[in-house]
């Protein structure tokens, strides 16, 4: 008789949740799981690993069992990051255990336990030149369960670079480069935009404001050596049309244009292996059996790397900041052109 077993993937990156559901044909048994995207600049300063158990009971609801806390964590565990380098071991790293809500870090509420929150972390600077494995001990002292990833290093930024501006030249496309990531798969880019408003009666300042524009999700390298060019195109248009909806009209302030952001993030292959193997589900039916993707020996989930990549205060040119201020797609808010005044 088939056995019927959830459990729930925490994705925090380029990062959603998700649940994925399989079956099991054979007894009742103790399977970990594991998530965890190493990162060589995180943004606390630590990185944190989720481990928790799959749960099979014959006799009482799934749905039951996932509300129970003592059903998805282990009493204890021994959790070790080694770090390599040329396949020499060069540390051996304790994580440290916390319930991840006294920090802040809260868990959405929904079929499974949100207290406590179980978190394995370290504050360990990772190296991107290295090759890291994570090795979980049971108190039972059965098998191990590991997993190993490399860790993704920097992009380079190549257009723009220095001081060129970008040009949004209404009708023309204006093309982004960079030189890929080793250990980079998988791309992200949020193009954030910045501006000030001022009260129109007296010329007052109100606040800094910004947009955030998504670019491009998923993008692909073709391989993780880095160093490849790698290129997208933005259509000039979709610059104005996006500002058009995404800021507020406001008859009673003007604004004037800042400059933007490149806001780059990047997963490595198991990542990408990942998130090839869930978009492979969409459109199943629940009864259809589906795929499981695990880099995990001895139990399932992910443990793979990312890299969050900022390149700040690049400008816009003035042609590009004159039709945000004239275009009749934009005009409406009332930006002021290049040279600090009104359309006309």
């Amino acid at each position: 008789m088939k056995k019927r077993i959830t459990f729930l993937f925490a994705i925090a990156f380029l990062f959603h949740s998700c649940s994925t559901d399989f079956d099991l044909t054979s007894n009742w048994k103790d399977i970990t799981i594991v998530y965890g995207l190493l990162d060589k600049n995180p943004i606390d300063n630590y990185n944190y690993l989720r481990i928790e158990k799959a749960f099979l009971d014959p006799t009482t609801n799934a749905l039951s069992i996932a509300k129970i806390p003592d059903s998805l964590y282990y009493d204890s565990l021994t959790v070790n990051l080694q770090e390599f380098k040329n396949g020499v071991l060069t540390n051996t790293i304790l994580l440290e255990r916390i319930n991840g809500n006294s920090i802040g870090m809260t868990k959405d509420t929904g079929v499974f336990a949100s207290t406590p929150n179980i978190l394995y972390r370290t504050n360990y600077q990772i190296d991107s030149s290295k090759h890291y494995k994570i090795i979980i001990s049971k108190a039972d002292n059965k098998s191990l369960v590991t997993s190993e990833t490399d860790i993704v290093s920097d992009i380079i930024l190549t257009k723009p670079i220095g001081t060129q501006k970008i040009s949004f030249f209404p009708g023309s496309k204006y093309s982004l480069e960079w030189k890929s990531a080793k250990n980079g798969k998988i791309y992200d880019l949020v193009f954030r935009f910045h501006y000030k408003e001022y009260l129109s009666s007296n010329n007052s300042f109100i606040k800094n404001d910004s947009v955030d524009w998504v670019i491009f999700r998923n993008k692909l390298s073709d391989n993780v050596n880095g160093g490849n060019t790698m290129n997208f195109s933005i259509p000039s248009n979709d610059f104005y049309a996006y500002m058009s909806s995404a800021i507020n009209d406001n008859a009673d302030v003007y604004r004037v244009a800042g400059k933007v952001d490149f806001l780059f993030s990047i997963g490595g292959s198991e990542f990408y292996n990942y998130y090839q193997v869930n978009l492979a589900q969409t459109g199943l039916t629940q009864g259809q059996s589906l795929p499981i993707y695990t880099n995990v020996e001895n139990g399932l989930g992910l443990f793979s790397s990312r890299d969050y990549k900022k390149y700040f205060d690049i400008e816009l040119d003035g042609k590009t900041i004159d039709s945000l201020s004239c275009l009749s797609k934009t005009a409406h808010l009332n930006f002021l052109k290049s040279d600090g005044q009104p359309c006309q």
